[in-house]
């Protein structure tokens, strides 16, 4: 005989899974009648009711993947992921990883069984953007979003970076430095939210300092088209003494680019990225970039989810982590003449 799981109690109902969650977990959000009928219904199929959760005992954790993916772990989301399961260990909790295919708008397209497993007191998502409908699949369900977005947003608690305040200072470092014709790499308008919102940080920083935006739009990773439109441009404008990068990953391959082109970093282009990964620190010339504290964002999710599981009602929040400029080799100060006529 098969596992009778959230989704047959659904069904068997006449409900929504998020519906049938919320009744079997004595929730809000659906009439008394229907509630009676979904319990009714999971007595009857033998599905294992869980009791009332005093302490998360099991929580799962939803990566998102791509259908390219080499399997490879994301150099972002690793430490985060290792915050979280030190937390659980001090805490006692158990940790069940889950692959969660997503669609090329990082919105979930298969939701893994184990969200509706009775065993399961909650759930952290790394870096997916809910829709509606995903956001339906995954509701009814304590849920802390890391890195993640919802059409929804008032209903999941959440913990992103100051990815606006984060680019707006390595745009004002580049500035104060004497770059004056600088370059944004790998953003589009439709991109993941965060990066969206580092684009917003650089637009704001040129604004003020009363300098013209150049893009180089583009994918935000090792991407064989980013890396040749910024040799190119590079190449054709010697006015661009500097680039911003969205992530560490994109500026580590077009540093590299650019030095293929012939040219120095940072002696004719200074190169900034965000998130300072591992690698960051590494490389040669070492990447200036803007660090996120990984670890923490891992850990404060947990004690996000917990207070969910303990107070299910409460307000959603979104909590914006800080964070803070590291200054290493890839960017130099220019003079002011260079940077205006070179």
């Amino acid at each position: 005989m098969s596992k009778i799981t959230l989704a047959t109690v659904a069904d068997a109902a006449g409900v929504s899974p998020a519906a049938a969650s919320l009744a079997l977990r004595g929730k809000s959000g659906v009439s008394t009648d229907t509630r009676h009928r979904i319990i009714t219904t999971a007595k009857d199929l033998g599905y294992e009711m869980r009791a009332p959760v005093g302490r998360a005992a099991t929580i799962g954790l939803l990566v998102k993947t791509h259908a390219d993916d080499n399997g490879t772990t994301n150099a972002f989301y690793g430490p985060v992921i290792s915050g979280i399961t030190d937390a659980c260990r001090t805490r006692g909790i158990d940790v069940r990883l889950a692959a969660m295919p997503v669609d090329e708008h990082f919105d979930p397209i298969e939701i893994p069984t184990l969200v509706s497993e009775p065993t399961t007191d909650g759930i952290i998502v790394l870096g997916a953007y809910l829709t509606e409908r995903s956001a339906d699949l995954l509701a009814g369900q304590p849920m802390v979003l890391v890195d993640g977005y919802s059409e929804r947003a008032d209903e999941f608690l959440s913990i992103v970076t100051d990815n606006v305040g984060g680019m707006r200072t390595a745009t004002e470092h580049l500035i104060d430095a004497g770059h004056r014709r600088i370059a944004l790499v790998g953003t589009t308008p439709g991109a993941f939210p965060s990066i969206r919102e580092r684009r917003t940080g650089y637009i704001d920083a040129m604004a003020a300092a009363g300098l013209d935006p150049l893009f180089v739009d583009g994918y935000h990773d090792d991407d064989p088209q980013l890396r040749s439109d910024v040799a190119a441009a590079v190449r054709s404008d010697r006015s661009i003494t500097a680039i911003a990068c969205a992530n560490d990953t994109s500026a580590l391959a077009c540093a590299d680019e650019i030095q293929n082109a012939g040219l120095r970093v940072p002696g004719d282009v200074s190169v900034v990225g965000f998130d300072d990964i591992d690698a960051a620190g590494r490389v040669r010339p070492a990447l200036t970039t803007v660090a996120v504290d990984k670890p923490a964002m891992g850990r404060i999710a947990v004690s996000m989810l917990r207070h969910r599981i303990d107070h299910p009602n409460d307000p959603a929040v979104v909590i914006a982590q800080r964070t803070h400029l590291v200054v290493r080799k890839s960017t130099r100060t220019v003079r002011a003449s260079t940077a205006a006529t070179t």
